[in-house]
C-alpha cells in the first residue's frame, strides 16, 4: 500500500508523519534567472558564502542542539536518494524520474536504472562515455572524425534511438542539441549524485525530446553531506586513468550557516590528453587501409590532444517556515580541448581526388561552456487535496565554440595559405515549471495525481566564419554561413499534464494513466548571410499534440508481480533538420525541409518481477517501438527541385515513413551470504524500417550485450572485489558487408577493488580489459569502409577500436 507522507518543519528539523494517502516526496527540478550577469554575480555569492561558513567555528561540545535534526540528514536540504551503505547492487534502484514520484523499480510500470555516486567514482572517470559501460542496451558513440577530432561523445543511444531523441536533463533542466557539426557532450558526473535513466517514451511527463528515453543528472545537495551531529562536512576525491593520463580532483563541502539555512560548493578539475588505443592497427593489419604522409598522426592513434575542465556547482537552501523551502542552484561548466590535428598534415585532395593543397599545420581549439541558475521552492500545505506545490525558472545559456589555425601551401602555385575558421553553436533556455501532488480517494480508492504545468523558451544560434589570408599576395578573404549552416530559431514549448496513480484491491493493482498536452512552435530568424533554397523558404512550424499513457502494476504474491506499460513519444524538428542550407556546387548541397513533420512513437512493454527483499531482486520486460515519420538525415533529393543543376549530389532531411524496434531487457542481483553476490543486466534489440512501400534493416538496434558482476565483501576490513564480464554479440545487422563494418562479438573482463581504509578513507583501483582484447563496440556497425582513399584517411575505422588493458587508481576522503 502507497502510504502518505507528510513533512512537518520542527526547531529546524524535518519529521516524516505517515497518513493515508501517498509518499509527497516528488521528484525536485531547478529554475532560472533571466540575465547572464546573475549568473556569475550567483556563483560569486555561493563561491564566497561557502569560504565564509566553512571557516565558521563548528558548535562547541555541549552547546544546546536542539535546532538540530532529531535524526540522520540534512535538515533543510530537500529529498536526498537512499543511503549508498543501505542500497546495494542487489536492490532494487530507487529513482524519481520515472514517475516524478519517489518509487522503486518494483514500483515503476517500466524499466528504470540508476547509476549512483559510488559506480561513479568506481568507473574512474567523469565522462559521459565511461558512465554507461556496464548498462545493456545504452550507447554512447565516440566522435573521432577529421571534421570532429575532439573525441567528444555522439549521444546517449537508448533502445536503438540516441542523438536529440533522449531527453538529457540535469536536475530536470534541458541540455542542447546535438547538430551535425558539432556535439551534445556538454555534461559530466563529477557533482552528481545519480544519474537516473528511463528506458523508453516519456514524453508525459517530460515532454518533446523524450522520444527514446531520459537521462537526468542529479546534483548533490547539502542533506547528502551534513549529519544531525555537525553542521559542516565535506569530502575530496582524486582519481587517475592511464587510459587518457586524466587526473579528476573534486572537492565539496556543506555547512549549516543557521537553523533553517544550508550551503554546499563544490568544484571538480580534470586534466587529460589523448586516449591511448593499444590494440588499434596500422598498414596491412588494419582492417582497412587508411593512406596517410608520414609525418601525419597515423590512422592507429589519435592526435595529440590536450583537455582541461572546471565544474563549480552551488546550491543554497533556506526553509522559512516548517512546510516551506526554497533551494537556489548555481552550476558553471567549462571544458577546452586542444587538439594538434596531425593527421591532415599532407596532400589534400578535393571531391574529385585532384590534390589541391598541402597542409604544414593545423591547430585546433573546443571550448564548451554551459551555465545554469536556478530558483525553486517546496510547498508541503497538508490539505485536504494538495499536498505539495513546487516550481521553478531556470536560466542555462550553453555554447560550444571552434576555432583553429590551419597552415596550407596551394598546389599547383605554391602559395600559403593561412585559414582561421571559427564555428559558435549556442542555445539559451529559458524555463519555467510548476507540479503539483495530490492524493486523496475516490470511491474508496487512493489516488495519487501529479499534474503541471511546463514551458519554456529556447533561443538558437550558429555562426560560421572562415577567413583565409594569402601570405603570399598578402590578401584576405572572408567566407560566410559555411559548415552546415542553419537559420537561427527560437522555439516555444507550453505544455500541461497529468499523471494518476490508483490502486485498487488493496494496493494489489495499481493502475497509472496520464496525459500531456504539448504545444510547440518554432520561429526561424534568419541572418543576412543564410542562403535561402528556392521552393524551401524557412517558415513558422506550429504544432500541438497530445500524448497519452496507460501503465499497470498487479502484485501476484509471495514477491512476484507483473506489469504493463503503454507510453506516446512527440519529438519536433531542429532548427538544423528544417533549416540547413549550403550550396556548395559543384560538389554538393545540403537543401532544408521547412516541411518535416514530427516524429512520433506508440510503445509497448509488459514485463514481469520478483523481489526477495534484501536478498536481491529480478525483472524481465519485453518492448516494441513503432516510430512514425522517423527523420532521417542526408537522404538523396533532385537538385533540379531547387534550381541547381541536374546530377548534383543533393541531400536533406526527410520523414521515413516508419520504424518499429523490439527487444527484451532483463536485470537483478542476488546476496548469496553475508560476502558473495552478483548482479546483471542483459538488453538484445531488433528493428527494421519502411519507405515508401519498401523495408530494410534498421541498423541502430543493438544486438545481445550481457554484463554480469561477481562480488566480494569483507565487512570486517571495509574491502569489495568485483569482477565485471561484459559480452556482446557479433552484428549481423548492415545493408552490405563490402562497404559498411559488422563488428564482431567479444568478451571483455574488468576487475574493481575498493578498501574502506576507515570512516573516512575510502581506496579504489581498477583494471580494466584484463585480457587485452582487441574488439570494437557494437555502435560501430555500419561504419563506412569504403570509400575514397581521403575518405578513409579521415575517417578510418581503426579509431573506432576500443580500449586495450588500462588501470584505474582513485581515493576519497571525507572530513
Amino acid at each position: 500500500m502507497i502510504m502518505r507522507v507528510s513533512r512537518i518543519f520542527v526547531k529546524g528539523v524535518y519529521v516524516m508523519t505517515e497518513m493515508n494517502g501517498v509518499s509527497c516526496d516528488a521528484g525536485m527540478r531547478h529554475g532560472r534567472q533571466r540575465q547572464e550577469l546573475a549568473l556569475r554575480v550567483s556563483t560569486a555569492a555561493l563561491l564566497v558564502a561557502g569560504v565564509v561558513a566553512f571557516s565558521l567555528p563548528a558548535r562547541a561540545e555541549g552547546e544546546d542542539t536542539s535546532e538540530k535534526p532529531v535524526e540522520d540528514g540534512s535538515a533543510v536540504g530537500g529529498k536526498a536518494l537512499p543511503d549508498e551503505a543501505a542500497v546495494g547492487p542487489t536492490i532494487a534502484p530507487i529513482a524519481v524520474t520515472a514517475t516524478r514520484q519517489e518509487r522503486s523499480l518494483l514500483e515503476t510500470a517500466g524499466n528504470v536504472d540508476v547509476i549512483t555516486r559510488s559506480d561513479i567514482q568506481r568507473s574512474g572517470d567523469v565522462t559521459v562515455q565511461n558512465l554507461f559501460r556496464y548498462k545493456a542496451g545504452i550507447e554512447v558513440p565516440l566522435q573521432s572524425s577529421a571534421t570532429d577530432p575532439f573525441n567528444s561523445s555522439g549521444g546517449i543511444e537508448i533502445r536503438g534511438v540516441g542523438g536529440n531523441r533522449t531527453q538529457v536533463l540535469v536536475d530536470g533542466n534541458r541540455t542542447l542539441e546535438r547538430i551535425t557539426d558539432n556535439s551534445r557532450d556538454v555534461v559530466e558526473a563529477s557533482n552528481v549524485k545519480a544519474v537516473e535513466i528511463v528506458r523508453g517514451p516519456s514524453s508525459v511527463l517530460w515532454g518533446s525530446d523524450a522520444l527514446g528515453g531520459v537521462v537526468n543528472f542529479i546534483t548533490r545537495d547539502p542533506s547528502d553531506l551534513l549529519t544531525a551531529e555537525d553542521d559542516w562536512a565535506g569530502d575530496a576525491d582524486f582519481s587517475y586513468s592511464s587510459l587518457d593520463n586524466s587526473f579528476v580532483e573534486t572537492l565539496t563541502g556543506a555547512a549549516r550557516i543557521a537553523p533553517g539555512l544550508e550551503l554546499l560548493t563544490s568544484f571538480t578539475r580534470r586534466d587529460a590528453s589523448e586516449p591511448e588505443l593499444s590494440n588499434a592497427r596500422t598498414g596491412a593489419d588494419a582492417i582497412h587501409p587508411c593512406p596517410r604522409a608520414a609525418a601525419a598522426t597515423q590512422c592507429d592513434s589519435f592526435d595529440p590532444q590536450d583537455t582541461g575542465s572546471n565544474n563549480f556547482l552551488g546550491k543554497l537552501v533556506y526553509a522559512p517556515s516548517g512546510n516551506n523551502l526554497f533551494r537556489l542552484t548555481t552550476e558553471y561548466y567549462t571544458r577546452h580541448t586542444n587538439v594538434s590535428q596531425n593527421s591532415l598534415l599532407g596532400p589534400t585532395a578535393n571531391g574529385f581526388g585532384v590534390v589541391t593543397s598541402n597542409t604544414l599545420s593545423y591547430e585546433r581549439k573546443q571550448e564548451v561552456e554551459r551555465w545554469r541558475v536556478s530558483l525553486e521552492q517546496e510547498w508541503y500545505p497538508d490539505t485536504e487535496y494538495l499536498d505539495e506545490l513546487t516550481w521553478q525558472l531556470t536560466y542555462s545559456p550553453q555554447k560550444i565554440e571552434r576555432t583553429g589555425e590551419r597552415i596550407r601551401q596551394l598546389v599547383p602555385s605554391g602559395h600559403t595559405e593561412q585559414l582561421f575558421p571559427t564555428l559558435n553553436y549556442e542555445e539559451t533556455f529559458f524555463e519555467a515549471d510548476i507540479q503539483a501532488t495530490s492524493a486523496f480517494d475516490i470511491a474508496g480508492a487512493p489516488n495519487v495525481f501529479t499534474y503541471g504545468i511546463d514551458g519554456s523558451h529556447t533561443r538558437t544560434e550558429y555562426e560560421r566564419l572562415d577567413v583565409t589570408n594569402n601570405l603570399t599576395l598578402g590578401t584576405t578573404a572572408i567566407a560566410r554561413a559555411g559548415g552546415f549552416n542553419f537559420a537561427n530559431a527560437d522555439t516555444l514549448r507550453a505544455d500541461a499534464y497529468i499523471q494518476d496513480e490508483i490502486e485498487f484491491f488493496g494496493g494489489d493493482l495499481t493502475v497509472i494513466p496520464g496525459v500531456r498536452g504539448a504545444y510547440h512552435q518554432i520561429d526561424p530568424d534568419p541572418d543576412a548571410n543564410y542562403r535561402v533554397a528556392a521552393g524551401a523558404e524557412p517558415k513558422t512550424l506550429e504544432e500541438f499534440d497530445a500524448q497519452l499513457k496507460l501503465g499497470a502494476i498487479l502484485k501476484l504474491g509471495s514477491g512476484w508481480s507483473t506489469y504493463a506499460n503503454f507510453g506516446q513519444g512527440f519529438k519536433m524538428p531542429t532548427a538544423q533538420q528544417l533549416f540547413q542550407s549550403i550550396d556548395s556546387t559543384p560538389f554538393f548541397a545540403l537543401v532544408p525541409n521547412p516541411n518535416l513533420k514530427p516524429e512520433s512513437v506508440d510503445s509497448y512493454e509488459v514485463g514481469v518481477r520478483f523481489d526477495v527483499g534484501q536478498k536481491g531482486y529480478f525483472s524481465v520486460n519485453g518492448f516494441n517501438a513503432k516510430y512514425d515519420d522517423f527523420i532521417q538525415n542526408f537522404v538523396s533529393i533532385d537538385p533540379t527541385r531547387f534550381g541547381l543543376p541536374a546530377g548534383l549530389n543533393t541531400l536533406t532531411y526527410d520523414n521515413v515513413d516508419k520504424v518499429d524496434i523490439w527487444g527484451i531487457e532483463a536485470e537483478g542481483g542476488y546476496q548469496f551470504n553475508e560476502s558473495f553476490y552478483t548482479w546483471f543486466n542483459v538488453s538484445h534489440q531488433d528493428g527494421e524500417q519502411t519507405n515508401a512501400g519498401v523495408t530494410s534493416e534498421f541498423l541502430d538496434a543493438i544486438p545481445l550485450k550481457w554484463v554480469q558482476a561477481v562480488g566480494y565483501d569483507n565487512l570486517e576490513h571495509g574491502l569489495n572485489v568485483e569482477l565485471v564480464g561484459t559480452f556482446q554479440s557479433g552484428s549481423r545487422r548492415v545493408n552490405n558487408r563490402t562497404t559498411e563494418f559488422a563488428p564482431g562479438g567479444f568478451a571483455v573482463f574488468d576487475l574493481l577493488g575498493r578498501w574502506d581504509v576507515n570512516e573516512a578513507v575510502s581506496v579504489r583501483a581498477g583494471v580494466h580489459n584484463i585480457f587485452d582484447r582487441r574488439y570494437f563496440a557494437a555502435e560501430t556497425r555500419g561504419f563506412p569502409i569504403s570509400g575514397s582513399a581521403s575518405v578513409q584517411s579521415q575517417n578510418p575505422v581503426e579509431l573506432q577500436v576500443q580500449p586495450g588493458r588500462y588501470g584505474t587508481v582513485g581515493v576519497s576522503f571525507k572530513f
